[in-house]
């Protein structure tokens, strides 16, 4: 039970990979609690080894075939698993490094992990450091986005852009994120996994794509957007939401817990850790109702009026109408 309970500490703080080392010391004495094998597989899901955690609930399965709590999890990781593969297989990532890209490294032997990547476009800074086909991926993924979200936004800063990428359990670095934030931009972009290797592609692609919507609505409206807006658009820029979070969505309309727009203009850290993931989802709710009544140059005409200094409500209801407040509101 020790080795259970400390995986159980271990997990709230984040700190994944080592979880799932006490998890599986705890399961070479004791097999038989299905519930550790469905944390377990919450564990592996949360650094993306989706056939680790499938494998996982597979037992907890068979040791308890009628716990909806396993079901559920099935249901949530194979989606996470089939959107997440779905998502690389599409990137279409180009597997030898360019002349071009091998002229940035700072050490030009392929062989040799690289920790930084530098040109008139970008700084990426990975610790611990990556062998140079892992960088190159996710150059590749930096470029696309670059491209994708600021067509979007229509906005494609002519600066260079600094990028650090950690891992949270294999090195030494220090951050000022809190543990159940994956990224941050203040200024520029930080952005944290935790994994006994590299990360998942396709969760570092989603990471990129909000941080970088940040920036962008950042640079915009000169840091004057309200922040379920802010929040909205990087949820929604970089993944639409699961079933299994629209599911929660509902729950909280139903029970009517769900957050007032004043209350989602409050910094995400006030919540607490079951209101903050309802403030997040809510915000990326209501940023995808307002494409779909307005599209995503409605998007553009409203970070424009907020960063020319008009209220945002004053701004919505001129560009949606007015019955947008109490449509969004009742999501």
């Amino acid at each position: 039970m020790s080795h259970f309970q400390q995986a159980a500490v271990f997990y709230q703080q984040a700190r994944y990979v080592e979880a799932i080392q006490y998890y599986l010391s705890g399961l070479e004495h004791d097999k038989s609690r299905y519930h550790i094998y469905a944390d377990l597989a919450k564990a592996y899901e949360m650094v993306g080894k989706w056939e680790q955690a499938l494998a996982c609930l597979d037992i907890a399965f068979q040791l308890c075939p009628d716990s909806p709590t396993i079901i559920r999890r099935q249901a949530r990781i194979r989606e996470e698993k089939k959107f997440y593969e779905k998502l690389v297989a599409e990137t279409d990532l180009f597997d030898h490094p360019s002349t071009k890209f091998i002229r940035t490294l700072q050490n030009k032997d392929l062989e040799i992990p690289q920790r930084t990547v530098e040109d008139e476009f970008l700084k990426l800074t990975v610790e611990p450091p990556f062998m140079p086909r892992t960088l190159w991926h996710i150059c590749q993924l930096i470029v696309k986005t670059y491209k994708e979200v600021g067509t979007k936004f229509d906005c494609f800063p002519n600066r260079r852009i600094l990028i650090s990428i950690i891992n949270s359990y294999d090195t030494s670095a220090q951050t000022d994120l809190p543990s159940w934030a994956g990224g941050c931009y203040d200024g520029h972009i930080t952005i944290k996994y935790c994994a006994d290797g590299e990360p998942e592609l396709g969760v570092l692609l989603t990471l990129i794509r909000h941080e970088w919507t940040h920036l962008l609505v950042d640079h915009l409206t000169h840091g004057s957007c309200p922040v379920w807006l802010n929040e909205g658009l990087a949820q929604t820029i970089a993944r639409p939401l699961f079933s299994y979070e629209k599911h929660v969505l509902q729950q909280a309309d139903k029970e009517s817990t769900l957050p007032t727009l004043s209350e989602l203009n409050q910094p995400l850290s006030d919540f607490s850790t079951s209101r903050r993931k309802i403030a997040y989802l809510h915000s990326a709710a209501i940023v995808s109702a307002m494409i779909d009544v307005g599209g995503f140059h409605s998007i553009r005409k409203l970070l424009r009026k907020i960063d020319n200094g008009m209220p945002v409500e004053i701004a919505m209801k001129r560009i949606y109408g007015r019955g947008i407040i109490r449509r969004v509101t009742d999501i």
